[in-house]
Order: C-alpha cells, then sequence, then structure tokens
C-alpha cells in the first residue's frame, strides 16, 4: 500500500507539474494566437492599404503617361514650328540682305548723279569756236577753208554802223535744277526705306 501511495503522490505531484506545465504552454498559445492575430489583422490592413496606393499610383502613372505623350506631341509641334520658323526668318533676311544692297547701290549711284549734275549747273556762253562741231573728216577741205575765214572775221556792232548790239545767247542754258531736286527727294526716299 505504501508503494500505491507513493505511486499515487508521485502520478499526483507529476499531474500537477504537467498541469502546470500545460498551463504555461497553453498561456504562451493564447498569447501567441492573439499575437499573430493582431499581426495578420495589421498586415491585411497594410496590405489593403498597399494595394489602395498602388491602384492610385498606377492612376498617377496612367495620367503622367498621358500628359507625356501630350508634351511629346506639343515638343514635335513646336521642333516642326521652330524649323519653318528659321526658314521663313532665312528667306526674309536673304531679302532684306538684297533690297538693302539694292537700297545702297541705288543712294549711291543718285549721290554720284546728283554730284556730277550739280557740277554741270552753270550756263555755257557761245563761243565762235563753238559754233560748229563736226569731225575733221566730214568736212571738204574747200568748205572748211571758207568756214574757218567766215569764223575769223570779227566784225563788230561799231563797224557795221549800229549803236546797239543783241546779246550774245547761251549756247546752252541749264535747266536740270528740277531733276537735282527730283533725285535728292528719290535719294532720301531710298534712305528711309533702307533704314526701316
Amino acid at each position: 500500500v505504501q508503494l500505491l501511495n507513493g505511486m499515487l503522490e508521485k502520478g499526483k505531484k507529476e499531474k500537477h507539474e504537467e498541469q502546470v506545465q500545460f498551463a504555461a504552454y497553453k498561456q504562451f498559445c493564447d498569447d501567441t494566437s492573439v499575437e499573430k492575430t493582431r499581426a495578420i489583422k495589421e498586415a491585411n490592413e497594410q496590405i489593403e492599404s498597399l494595394e489602395a496606393l498602388i491602384g492610385k499610383c498606377e492612376a498617377t502613372i496612367e495620367k503622367r503617361t498621358k500628359e507625356i505623350a501630350q508634351l511629346d506631341e506639343d515638343i514635335s509641334v513646336y521642333e516642326g514650328d521652330l524649323k519653318a520658323t528659321t526658314a521663313v526668318r532665312k528667306m526674309e533676311h536673304n531679302d532684306y540682305q538684297a533690297t538693302h544692297k539694292d537700297y545702297t547701290e541705288s543712294v549711291d549711284a543718285l549721290t554720284a548723279a546728283i554730284a556730277i549734275l550739280k557740277k554741270q549747273a552753270y550756263d555755257r556762253k557761245q563761243a565762235a569756236s563753238m559754233l560748229v562741231q563736226v569731225k575733221q573728216d566730214l568736212i571738204p577741205p574747200h568748205a572748211k577753208r571758207v568756214l574757218d575765214a567766215f569764223l575769223a572775221t570779227t566784225e563788230t556792232a561799231e563797224d557795221v554802223g549800229l549803236d546797239v548790239s543783241a546779246p550774245e545767247a547761251n549756247a546752252y542754258e541749264f535747266h536740270s535744277g528740277g531733276i537735282i531736286d527730283m533725285l535728292e527727294k528719290l535719294k532720301d526716299k531710298f534712305e528711309d526705306e533702307r533704314s526701316e
């Protein structure tokens, strides 16, 4: 009986130790289960939050992709416009250079013409030697002698008995003042147009 009592005591003791160990294990399992359940719940919430963020980012990516495509199209249009504008500018520049050169040449020519005309702006007196201006070989020798004899005569009004003689007419009277004025106005106009 003592042996049975010892065994009973030993069994109770082992049972108690086993119950304590089981309770500790059960407490560990309960704590772990609660902790894991909470972690799973937080992870699921984080997954939902990240999936929402992914959806939002995908929408943003789609929107930005469309904006990039539009900007690429705008860049292509602007580059085409730039090329066309550059070509037009080059043509206009060439036209301007040609026009400017033409005006400069015209102004220079007008300046030279005005200077030449202003040098000639005087009346030319008629002289006996200018009465006949013909090449030597066109006049026969006999006619030339007669002409020279006529021109050599220096009869004056007093020799003929006249007290008054007619004034000698100019061989050429300068009448180009209006042309000079017109050329100067044209020159001023060309200079104004050249500077525009």
